[in-house]
């Protein structure tokens, strides 16, 4: 049985709140003051001065309000914790429950599932390598039934092919021969020189068929025209050829000169227009009615017999 002395002894240890409430008007502060500096209404700090358990919040949160309160106070936080938990014990937090061994629940780990997860990856598996294999398969017989097909298509003129064969119906070819007398097989010349007629014919055309090619391959092939822009106090450019391509855009600073090639007509658009200056194949363009008020331009420019022409 525990004496009185031992019942006070337990009583002063767990009064947490007169250590705070002591070093606080030890520094003369206020309730008030506590409570706008850390934030805590008031009558939480009233109660934890008066080691009012019952009108505290869960130690949670108590716990935190000793702990800010004692270092506002400048005290060992961790002394009056303890002071704190001899006064109001609470049970540590609870560690995770382990997994059930009950015979009723399901286990990944168990040998049944286990082997039914391997006989389904096994199948899985199985399936895929027999559907690729069907797949390349019916591919490969595809591509074989076309093969034979251009086969048969190609050896149709050839030798082998069933027109030439007996029974089927000839190719009708004229030429002029007949049996003498002495039943000799007797070829005029006139189909060997109609032949060699057209043959030469043939062969004499052939230059005049590549001069042509050639004239018009020269006439459609026409090199570029070089265009050359020089923005004496620079200015902002947008270039575009004949095909709708776009060669330039872009700003071009004081001084600089950009050099641009592409088949005309040529559609342009500049700012600064009054002192850039624009030349193509060295001759160069003369701007100045397409010049706006705010010293912008736009214009198409076609190039034909050396000359420039704006529009």
């Amino acid at each position: 049985m525990m004496s009185k002395s031992d019942n006070e002894k337990i009583e002063q240890d767990c009064n947490f709140g007169a250590v705070l409430a002591d070093a606080r008007k030890a520094r003369n502060k206020t309730v008030d003051d506590a409570s706008d500096y850390l934030k805590i209404p008031a009558k939480v700090i009233s109660a934890i001065e008066n080691s009012d358990v019952a009108a505290l919040p869960p130690p949670t949160f108590s716990q935190g309000y000793i702990r800010a309160y004692a270092r506002y106070l400048n005290i060992e936080e961790q002394s009056v914790l303890e002071m704190y938990n001899q006064a109001v014990p609470h049970e540590p937090a609870t560690e995770l429950k382990s997994r059930s061994k009950l015979p009723t629940e399901a286990s990944s780990q168990s040998p049944l599932v286990k082997t039914v997860t391997i006989a389904l990856i096994i199948a899985v598996i199985t399936a895929v390598i027999y559907g690729s294999y069907d797949y390349y398969q019916k591919k490969a017989d595809v591509m074989e039934s076309q093969l034979e097909s251009r086969q048969q298509s190609f050896t149709g003129n050839s030798l082998n092919s069933p027109a030439l064969q007996p029974g089927s119906q000839r190719l009708p070819i004229k030429q002029n021969a007949h049996l003498t007398d002495d039943d000799q097989l007797v070829v005029d010349d006139s189909t060997e020189s109609g032949l060699e007629s057209d043959a030469d014919q043939s062969i004499s055309e052939t230059p005049v068929i590549a001069e042509e090619a050639a004239a018009s391959t020269e006439k459609a092939v026409r090199p570029d025209d070089v265009i050359v822009i020089l923005a004496e106090n620079g200015a902002w450019l947008e270039v575009y050829d004949a095909s709708e391509k776009r060669l330039f855009y872009n700003m071009l600073n004081r001084g600089k000169s950009k050099t641009l090639t592409g088949q005309p007509p040529f559609r342009i658009a500049l700012g600064n227009a009054g002192s850039t200056r624009i030349t193509i194949n060295d001759v160069e363009l003369d701007m100045r009615g397409f010049i706006r008020s705010n010293n912008t331009a736009s214009f198409m420019v076609d190039v034909s017999d050396g000359k420039a022409t704006l529009y």
